[in-house]
């Protein structure tokens, strides 16, 4: 096999798309999942001191956020305590969901 046939296959075999792309994407959105999470976390920190109220919108898209994570890694790897945790972190999205609504309504 010379060097344009390995090419070649290796083109239908990564359906032509860039493997060092796909890391690159790979990469970012963990990079991006870590600051969102943690953007949220201080946001709520810093309301809670200034304030002295809780901030349920950040910790809405906190929970969520994780809950997706483990809600794809359950998926992909057919692991049960991800699923556990996935269903952990959604209910704790509901729960935020509802102090939201509530401090909403005053």
């Amino acid at each position: 096999m010379d060097r344009d046939e390995i090419l070649a296959a290796s083109r239908r075999e990564n359906k032509n798309q860039d493997i060092a792309e796909a890391e690159y994407i790979r990469q970012a959105g963990r990079v991006a999942y870590i600051v969102g999470c943690l953007v949220c976390c201080l946001i709520c920190v810093l309301q809670g001191i200034f304030t002295n109220t809780i901030n349920w919108g950040c910790w809405v898209v906190n929970f969520s956020i994780l809950g997706t994570v483990f809600l794809v890694k359950s998926i992909k790897g057919k692991k049960r305590h991800e699923i556990l945790v996935t269903i952990v972190y959604y209910g704790l999205c509901l729960l935020c969901t509802i102090g939201f609504i509530m401090s909403l309504r005053g």
